[in-house]
């Protein structure tokens, strides 16, 4: 899996470009566990380019989102298509995720 981060304002945006599946779970937490030793306080999961979450991908986000917490820092996700969108749905997990339409929309009033 391809991953990039950028800087955007306050918030650090991590996007990857490929399905969310177990054999690529150490890379996203990888990414993110860099950009909390960064310092950041807003870490945004960008989605857009994502068009499968799996289970293990699922459990990462819940472990994602309780590393943040642990260290300070918020995690939000962002441009999640339909199918991520209903998956999320579907495990009963929408409500414990912040969502937004666009990466924008998440980071709005904190630059």
């Amino acid at each position: 899996m391809k991953i990039s981060s950028y800087q955007h304002g306050k918030a650090t945006v991590v996007s990857p470009r490929d399905a969310i599946v177990e054999s690529d779970c150490a890379d996203l937490r990888h990414a993110v566990a860099q950009a909390i030793a960064n310092g950041s306080s807003q870490i945004v999961i960008d989605l857009a380019e994502v068009p499968f979450i799996d289970s293990a991908g699922l459990e990462l986000f819940c472990e994602l989102q309780t590393t943040c917490a642990e260290s300070g820092a918020h995690l939000k996700l962002a441009s999640l298509d339909e199918t991520c969108a209903e998956i999320l749905h579907i495990t009963d997990l929408d409500f414990r995720f912040h969502t937004f339409q666009t990466v924008e929309e998440s980071i709005k009033g904190l630059a």
